[in-house]
């Protein structure tokens, strides 16, 4: 229906937000309203049933790809897979898939032994972020040089746009996380 809305969010709750534009107030269900500023990009899912209709919202296109996938998991609704995107980062949640770790899945609310190695074996190797070989080189070196993995990814993605060489990209990114702090 819409890819995304844009405008002036006030967070309600831990789990909800309402975004304001063209002075209509939009109650969006969020993983995790602390993700979002005052005026930001939400990345919506409408779901319509015969007496509601719902909007979802992710910080991230790939958010929203996971919580998209996730939901077609039997098993898996909507409340679990809100859940599993409030407890784990789109980087975490890939890390966990490609290493099939069942326990940490079994740590959400909602999900048994089962659900989680359902999950695994149905995502595993269909939810892959680094498209491309440099992006994944250029987060781990920005891990490993002591970074946070989600603004490590975050810069990554936005250095490789201009720079495709690794190792000026790698200076590139540190330059930009370190004007960060």
């Amino acid at each position: 229906m819409f890819d995304y809305l844009k405008g002036k969010i006030e967070k309600l709750s831990k789990n909800k937000i309402v975004l304001e534009k063209f002075g209509i107030g939009f109650l969006i269900n969020v993983p995790d309203s602390e993700k979002f500023s005052e005026n930001d990009k939400v990345y919506t899912v409408f779901k319509i049933k015969e007496d509601e209709l719902k909007i979802l919202g992710f910080k991230t296109k790939e958010e929203r790809d996971i919580f998209n996938a996730l939901t077609q998991v039997h098993g898996v609704g909507e409340k679990v897979a809100l859940s599993i995107l409030s407890t784990f980062s789109v980087e975490e949640f890939q890390t966990l898939l490609e290493e099939g770790d069942v326990n940490s899945l079994t740590k959400v609310q909602g999900v048994g032994k089962k659900t989680a190695q359902r999950i695994i074996v149905e995502l595993k190797g269909k939810l892959n972020f680094y498209e491309d070989s440099n992006l994944e080189d250029l987060v781990k070196a920005l891990v490993n040089l002591g970074f946070d993995k989600e603004e490590a990814y975050k810069a990554a993605k936005d250095v490789l746009k201009e720079e495709k060489d690794l190792q000026s990209a790698l200076k590139k990114a540190i330059s930009l996380l370190s004007s960060r702090v």
